[in-house]
C-alpha cells in the first residue's frame, strides 16, 4: 500500500530536491567553465606552435631558394 505524504513532507522533499538540483547545476556550471578555458588554452598553444612551425618551415624553403639562385664565386 502506498505510503500518504502530508502537505509539509511533500514540500521539504520538493525543497531538497531543488537544493540538489541547483547544486549540480552549479558544479555543472563551474566544471563546463574549466573545460571551456582548458580548451581555449590548448587553441592558444595550437595557434602558436603553427605560427612557429611555418616560420621554421619557410626559413628553411628561403635559404634553399637563397642558396640555388644566388650563385657563390
Amino acid at each position: 500500500m502506498a505510503r500518504i505524504y502530508t502537505r509539509r513532507e511533500v514540500r521539504r522533499r520538493r525543497m531538497k530536491y531543488q537544493v540538489f538540483a541547483g547544486m549540480f547545476d552549479f558544479v555543472g556550471i563551474v566544471l563546463g567553465l574549466i573545460v571551456i578555458a582548458a580548451c581555449a588554452i590548448l587553441l592558444s598553444a595550437l595557434y602558436h606552435w603553427v605560427i612557429r612551425d611555418v616560420q621554421a618551415s619557410f626559413a628553411t624553403l628561403w635559404d634553399i631558394f637563397v642558396s640555388a639562385i644566388i650563385i657563390p664565386k
